[in-house]
């Protein structure tokens, strides 16, 4: 312990405490001016020094009265000021009504030390030492052993009146009682009502009586019943769905919060409550605005943007556009899905996507039974759900690629949800009430209509989305797949050009696919080799051209379509194409030895199909037919050709 804390004689010295005004001042903080703090305070003998800290040291002081600040002597170190000590007005120890005081303060410690408190054990130690003679120190005692805030103790301490300061000190002592009083009724309220397995719940169950006395909190069924009431009365839902709503409601109202069948009965009420029942955007039929649309987020594709502009035409005159499945059918990249957003864009409806390949439960389209742990219900009622409203546009992707197991075939289970004329009563296993789905604009997606079952295709309006041509992929590059590209490389517009032929042989050469996915990484593939020598400082700016495309793209995919200048006899071209685009190809016939016998054959290679070979085997049909003919001629008609 540092000398300057002990007195000459080597006792510790008297210290003065006092209270600052501010509550939140920041500990440390250093007070250079009495108005910071309260004027009276306490006079206090240092009886032992814990030891020195970082922040100073910590005292234990003993009271020795009530001290007045006086004056400030110096601020500099630190706030010195002058002091007086306090006297307590005079007053008579016998007069009655001091001692009707002193007694109703110790009749009222004894009830307190009856209860729980936490000061119990003090307050029994001040009644075996407490002098009735002595109401002034009495009431200092008592004061100090509440839980009052500090502003109640800091008027106790500049209470100089005897009597003003025990009937503070029984207000105090009072409110102690009352907390008390509280407190055992809680814990009898808490004892009556938990269980031996509910016990360790004990003060969470504390917590809420407590915030329910003060009216902070209500019970959490009850609330949760007044909220689901108050949606209910929102909501603009049909009578069968109001009418299960309302007996669900009062099922839950006679349930126990911990039975598992309260929990399934309140998702079940979330669901009915949060779906859009009757609420519709304003729906926009503006065939103008739907063009700009979808000019803005697609090039070309002519066809395609005057059959969804008819469709919005006929939708405008009919001011709707129910009953209407759209199918997108096209190779893959060519911008099904963002047709879909532009269409739902251009009415003015919000847009929901799910992926129905490979899907292969028919819970994911018609929702689960209740009955099972999880259940959830189908992907239309949650589309309805997250968009908040029933005319949205929701597009199933990649339908031709459903799947079918042992949970069901979800293409059929779809046939309800598809055909206008049933989905206006769409039921949902999990809901198990009618929705109406006619409001909402179904666009499916597909690479191919071979896999689509028949009954699903017939309830569609197909609209064929081909390919775009090398031109349509040139404007593509330049305006979007370029620029989107740069800036995802992180490569400025002045570092990095690439000349329009360049962009052709890319085309031409690697990306003869009927969409634009191939071309894009080609792009990203360029963009990303320019970042490495820029970022390791090779090149500063780089162009690229038809001389040294190879040196970023590597050789051409497709080198040359043309294998001979002029094919020779025995040689012709075809052309072979499929739902995923098209391409040329070569077919040649070579004469090989004569088998014996002299019958001719034929003999097809390849991966040809049944048709191909069909169709090699007509042709040689064809061949001997002409070779007879023109022998017979030749031999005056007799003979013929043997074959």
């Amino acid at each position: 312990v540092p000398s300057s804390l002990k007195s000459s004689t080597g006792s510790y010295p008297l210290v003065g405490i006092f209270m600052t005004k501010q509550p939140t001042r920041e500990e440390g903080t250093p007070i250079t001016s009495t108005e910071d703090l309260h004027q009276i305070g306490c006079l206090g003998q240092v009886v032992y020094i814990h030891g020195v800290q970082q922040l100073g040291v910590q005292l234990l002081v003993a009271g020795a009265g009530r001290i007045l600040i006086t004056g400030t002597v110096r601020t500099d170190p630190f706030l010195t000021v002058s002091i007086q000590k306090c006297k307590d007005k005079p007053f008579d120890p016998t007069d009655k009504m001091i001692k009707a005081w002193v007694l109703q303060i110790i009749s009222t410690m004894k009830s307190v030390v009856k209860l729980e408190h936490s000061f119990k054990e003090q307050l029994q130690t001040a009644l075996t030492q407490v002098d009735v003679n002595n109401p002034s120190l009495l009431a200092d005692i008592t004061a100090s052993m509440t839980t009052a805030d500090r502003d109640s103790l800091q008027n106790v301490l500049n209470t100089l009146d005897v009597q003003d300061r025990l009937s503070q000190a029984l207000r105090l002592l009072t409110i102690e009682l009352d907390q008390a009083e509280l407190q055992k009724s809680i814990h009898k309220q808490m004892e009556d009502s938990v269980s031996k397995m509910q016990r360790k719940h004990f003060l969470t169950e504390q917590l809420k009586i407590i915030k329910k006395e003060l009216g902070l909190e209500k019970d959490d069924k009850e609330e949760l019943i007044q909220a689901l009431t108050a949606k209910l009365a929102e909501l603009n839902a049909p009578p069968a769905a109001e009418k299960v709503i309302t007996e669900q409601l009062k099922k839950m109202s006679m349930l126990e919060p911990s039975s598992p069948e309260f929990n399934i009965t309140r998702t079940y009420l979330d669901w009915l409550v949060s779906i859009p029942w009757g609420v519709s955007t304003d729906e926009n039929f503006d065939v103008k605005k739907a063009a700009k649309v979808l000019d803005k987020d697609h090039y070309g594709m002519k066809d395609v943007k005057d059959r969804i502009l008819e469709f919005i035409a006929v939708g405008k005159l009919k001011k709707s556009v129910q009953g209407r499945i759209i199918c997108f059918v096209g190779p893959p990249g060519v911008g099904k899905t963002s047709i879909g957003q532009s269409v739902a864009s251009s009415l003015n409806r919000k847009f929901y996507r799910f992926s129905v390949g490979g899907m292969t439960d028919v819970a994911e389209i018609k929702g689960h039974r209740r009955t099972y742990v999880g259940a959830m219900p189908g992907k239309a009622v949650q589309a309805l759900k997250s968009v908040g409203c029933n005319n949205p546009v929701i597009m199933l992707d990649e339908i031709d690629k459903v799947g079918k197991g042992y949970q069901g075939d979800p293409a059929s289970a779809m046939l309800e949800m598809l055909d206008p004329a049933q989905n206006a009563e769409f039921l949902d296993h999990y809901l198990d009430v009618p929705i109406d789905l006619s409001h909402v604009l179904f666009i499916c997606t597909a690479n191919s209509l071979d896999t689509i079952p028949g009954p699903l295709k017939d309830r569609m309006e197909v609209i064929q989305v081909s390919g775009y041509t090398a031109e349509d992929k040139l404007h593509i590059a330049k305006t979007h797949l370029w620029p989107a590209a740069r800036a995802e490389a992180g490569i400025k517009g002045s570092q990095v050009s690439i000349s329009q032929d360049a962009l052709r042989q890319l085309i031409s050469k690697y990306c003869r696919e009927p969409g634009v996915r191939n071309l894009q990484k080609q792009v990203a593939k360029l963009l990303r080799k320019a970042a490495y020598l820029i970022a390791t400082g090779e090149k500063d700016k780089l162009s690229i051209g038809m001389s040294n495309l190879t040196t970023y793209s590597g050789p051409p995919v497709f080198p040359t379509d043309r294998i001979y200048e002029r094919t020779p006899p025995g040689v012709v071209m075809g052309l072979a194409w499929s739902s995923m685009g098209g391409t040329s190809l070569y077919i040649e016939a070579a004469v090989v030895a004569e088998s014996e016998g002299g019958k001719g054959s034929m003999r097809s290679t390849g991966q040809m199909g049944d048709v191909m070979k069909e169709s090699s085997e007509i042709s040689l049909s064809v061949a001997k037919r002409v070779l007879r003919d023109l022998a017979g001629k030749e031999g005056g008609g007799g003979g013929g050709f043997p074959g």
